[in-house]
């Protein structure tokens, strides 16, 4: 199993989002999403996704800012954490590596965002939903 980490800063507002242009893997190039990667040794999702957002964005943020708010595993083979964090220190974010990182609209989402996020986004908004727990989904191959 391999464990992964997706994070969505957004303004205080709650209208803005950072997300990156993916090159790999190769299912999400020129796809948008949410910043992440893989999850080292020792790490908690939150400890990840703080470097991670540092290493790609190059904004800093406290391991404790971020709020896991959903969990998607594949089977036996990977696990992702999808975290949010409210900061109006995205719009530092900037492109570091070779991926692309935007500062996107949230009400107004490009077309070329990946299908899960259409969902992932709005939900981790909604005021009216306390995550005590992650969501918890199983992706599956549709026939």
């Amino acid at each position: 199993m391999t464990y992964y980490v997706t994070g969505f800063m957004y303004s205080t507002d709650k209208q803005r989002v950072v997300l990156i242009e993916k090159i790999n893997p190769e299912w999400q190039r020129g796809r948008l999403n949410g910043v992440g990667g893989k999850i080292e040794k020792d790490e908690t999702p939150e400890m990840a996704m703080s470097r991670e957002f540092e290493e790609e964005t190059g904004v800093v943020t406290a391991s404790e800012a971020w709020k896991v708010f959903a969990v998607i595993t594949g089977g036996h083979e990977y696990k992702v954490y999808f975290l949010y964090t409210i900061d109006d220190n995205l719009t530092q974010a900037k492109t570091v590596e070779a991926e692309k990182v935007g500062i996107y609209d949230v009400d107004d989402m490009p077309q070329n965002v990946l299908h899960n996020l259409k969902w992932l986004i709005p939900m981790s908004l909604d005021d009216k939903l306390s995550f005590r727990r992650p969501v918890e989904v199983e992706e599956k191959d549709l026939p």
